[in-house]
């Protein structure tokens, strides 16, 4: 299984209007390779670099296992939205406080359908999940926040 994105590629920088303090826009996700007796999809994205440890900014599950693109104007209407670490619905790009971080989406295959409501946290997320996981596949993106701009 593969996630690839047309905006950036694995391990390089992601685009500044994916972040929460620009467009806050969610990069084109690709999806390939979906192993056969996957039932739904589900992807993450978290703050690898988080001084808290990872820190989940968007989490959607009950994506047809049929998806082979996921991008901002293109969610697919079964999947369901998680809350993130602050506390909101929705995607919420990347706010890199200093220094470089590492992103990572994470596409999970699962043997099932999850029995959770739009704006479950990732623990029940999580615990749903454990068990149905067929495979899963990365795809890491770096980002740092720009210099201030000069002030006169």
């Amino acid at each position: 299984m593969q996630l690839l994105s047309p905006a950036f590629e694995d391990g390089g920088t992601m685009p500044w209007r994916a972040s929460a303090p620009s467009e806050n826009e969610l990069p084109p996700l690709e999806i390939r390779d979906v192993p056969a007796e996957a039932r739904s999809l589900a992807i993450l994205l978290e703050d690898l670099d988080s001084p808290l440890g990872p820190v989940t900014h968007w989490l959607v599950w009950n994506l047809p296992a049929t998806t082979s693109r996921v991008d901002a104007l293109n969610l697919p209407g079964a999947g369901r939205v998680g809350m993130d670490a602050f506390g909101k619905i929705g995607y919420l790009g990347p706010i890199p406080p200093e220094g470089s971080h590492h992103y990572r989406f994470r596409l999970l295959a699962l043997d099932t359908e999850l029995d959770l409501e739009s704006g479950a946290t990732r623990s029940r997320f999580d615990d749903a999940a454990q068990g149905h996981v067929l495979e899963t596949a990365d795809l890491v993106g770096v980002m740092e926040r720009p210099p201030p701009e000069p002030q006169d």
